[in-house]
């Protein structure tokens, strides 16, 4: 596990992204989107982002990697592996009700945010490369997700299926491709 601090103030998370060679693919389709206020210190939920490495941009299959900085597109992957983790101990007071955020707000554009507990992760991702960053955890990953609902995976075990609302896996197969480039992949990250 490798530690970031805090030094760098309300962006630490996004600086720590901007920081690291392995993730300028990443970081530049946060600009693309024009997300980088979900990175941002001041939400009350813990950010975990999965981060595919430069290298898997380019493992992409060629049927998306031409179309990866197209605004759109670079929302939808941004969307895919940004997660919520638990609210932050500043705002657990008892006197208080605290709802983790599922929708967040960036540009008056809402963005749904799931939670990573509903997350199940198909592919491998080694635990032992976690970056954190203060409250926030950065996971590596080998591959850009792919998100679907649990329910509709029929690779999952029914008790897989009845744990987690969404699952992810590689994007890979001209179906996923697709559908992710398409419209019907947008209903899954509507807010």
């Amino acid at each position: 596990m490798i530690f970031v601090g805090k030094a760098l103030g309300d962006n630490y998370l996004l600086k720590a992204i901007q920081e690291n060679k392995d993730f300028s693919t990443f970081y530049e389709l946060i600009k693309i989107a024009n997300y980088s206020e979900l990175f941002k210190e001041k939400t009350q939920f813990k950010k975990i982002v999965y981060i595919p490495n430069n290298e898997a941009f380019l493992n992409l299959p060629k049927k998306i990697k031409n179309k990866i900085k197209q605004e759109n597109i670079a929302k939808k992957i941004i969307k895919t592996h940004l997660y919520s983790g638990e609210v932050k101990e500043v705002f657990k007071d008892p006197n208080k009700k605290v709802i983790i955020l599922e929708r967040f707000e960036a540009n008056g554009e809402k963005v749904k945010i799931f939670r990573n507990k509903d997350l199940f992760v198909k592919d491998v991702v080694n635990k032992e490369l976690d970056i954190f960053t203060g409250d926030h955890k950065i996971i590596p990953i080998d591959c850009v997700m792919y998100l679907q609902y649990s329910s509709d995976d029929e690779r999952l075990t029914p008790k897989q299926q009845a744990s987690s609302q969404i699952t992810s896996c590689c994007l890979l197969t001209d179906d996923e491709i697709e559908e992710f480039v398409n419209d019907q992949y947008l209903s899954l990250l509507m807010p």
